[in-house]
């Protein structure tokens, strides 16, 4: 039997909106437990019925839903999300996603509508934040079209100047140099903790403009190369486990999710 939990985690674990926010609308009256307004930190079960401003809410319990997560293709100059007072007639990421089974989708550490590639949405809103807590020890992988003058000479120096712009919170942990004749040039960019605002800081610096820019992997995920702009993939529960590794999140599992949990662990050794 699902264990009774306070109104705030429930929520916040289905995406619907992070703690602090679900207290000021209990506070405010917008949520109601079984027709009766909800109290602060009120403990509910799977058989209440939950609603925020009248309208009923899908819950997420361990034993009805297990955490969701989506890799998403972005293609450049589609934003995550719509603008409040946006004008565009093209959807926004949020908008093409199909909604998760409960909640809604949270996406981790998006990049600018300029950027492209791997973008990660999660519907648990506890381990979207704890991620975001630790997003400086994310790594991420990047591939940069580039306009300018490099060769493999300049790469150490290169990488020596990024590290003084990212801090040491961040690290660029590797830079390779894969294609491109001329002006234009491919790299490929192992970093930890670094945004793509920081990238294009730091190349500015060698008179180097990045006129392309792709993230590949961010922590565990990889967007494999077949995967073409617009398209999304379910998580597998071995990248969903890995994020809460990451974030030092735990959950409750039952027994059968442990072996498999611990089962996939092995597999990536």
């Amino acid at each position: 039997m699902t264990e009774r939990q306070r109104i705030q985690k429930v929520l916040a674990a289905g995406g619907f909106g992070s703690r602090r926010e679900v207290e000021a609308w209990v506070a405010e009256g917008r949520i109601k437990v079984n027709s009766r307004p909800a109290r602060p930190g009120q403990m509910i079960g799977p058989g209440d019925l939950v609603t925020l401003d009248g309208r009923r809410l899908r819950l997420q319990w361990p034993e009805s839903g297990a955490s969701q997560g989506l890799a998403y293709h972005r293609p450049a100059g589609e934003p995550v999300r719509r603008s409040a007072g946006s004008s565009r007639v093209e959807a926004s990421a949020l908008e093409r996603l199909a909604a998760p089974g409960a909640g809604r989708w949270i996406p981790l550490l998006p990049m600018g509508p300029l950027d492209s590639g791997l973008e990660l949405f999660l519907s648990d809103g506890e381990l979207a934040a704890a991620l975001m807590n630790v997003k400086d020890k994310v790594r991420a992988g990047y591939s940069l079209r580039i306009r300018g003058q490099l060769d493999d000479s300049a790469v150490p120096d290169m990488q020596r100047a990024m590290a003084e712009v990212v801090g040491r919170d961040g690290a660029v942990e590797a830079i390779e140099i894969v294609s491109g004749d001329g002006a234009n040039k491919w790299l490929n960019l192992g970093t930890q903790g670094v945004s793509p605002r920081e990238l294009r800081e730091a190349l500015g610096g060698f008179e180097l403009e990045i006129n392309r820019l792709i993230r590949t992997r961010l922590g565990p995920v990889e967007m494999d190369r077949s995967m073409a702009r617009g398209v999304s993939r379910q998580l597998t529960r071995a990248e969903l486990g890995a994020l809460k590794d990451l974030a030092g999140h735990v959950t409750r599992a039952s027994p059968a999710d442990r072996r498999r949990a611990t089962g996939s662990r092995r597999t990536r050794r």
